[in-house]
């Protein structure tokens, strides 16, 4: 009985705690146009789909040329799943802006 309450006040607190304070590494990018998500750092490399504008990246890992190696933080408008990596031109994309709500 004791471990059951002990477990639902545990999961309880994990569901209530809410998201932690937004970091500035944590921001990442936004998208500024529809533009392509590529394999590679060019445009001859394939599409790995298309990233409409808003969609959010995170901070990038790699940089070569202009272009960008990233990832999606959330599920694309066109359907990219969030976490997938890929690169995308720099140009086309603009840095995010964190709020924390209290």
């Amino acid at each position: 009985m004791i471990a059951a309450a002990a477990a639902a006040t545990f999961t309880a607190a994990i569901l209530f705690a809410g998201p932690g304070p937004a970091t500035a590494a944590g921001c990442g990018y936004t998208a500024t146009t529809t533009v392509h998500f590529r394999s590679g750092p060019g445009s001859g490399y394939v599409s790995l789909g298309l990233l409409r504008e808003g969609d959010r990246l995170g901070t990038p890992k790699e940089k070569r040329s202009g272009w960008w190696k990233t990832f999606t933080m959330d599920r694309t408008a066109s359907g990219i799943k969030a976490g997938k990596t890929g690169w995308v031109k720099a140009s086309y994309l603009s840095k995010s802006v964190c709020m924390q709500l209290d």
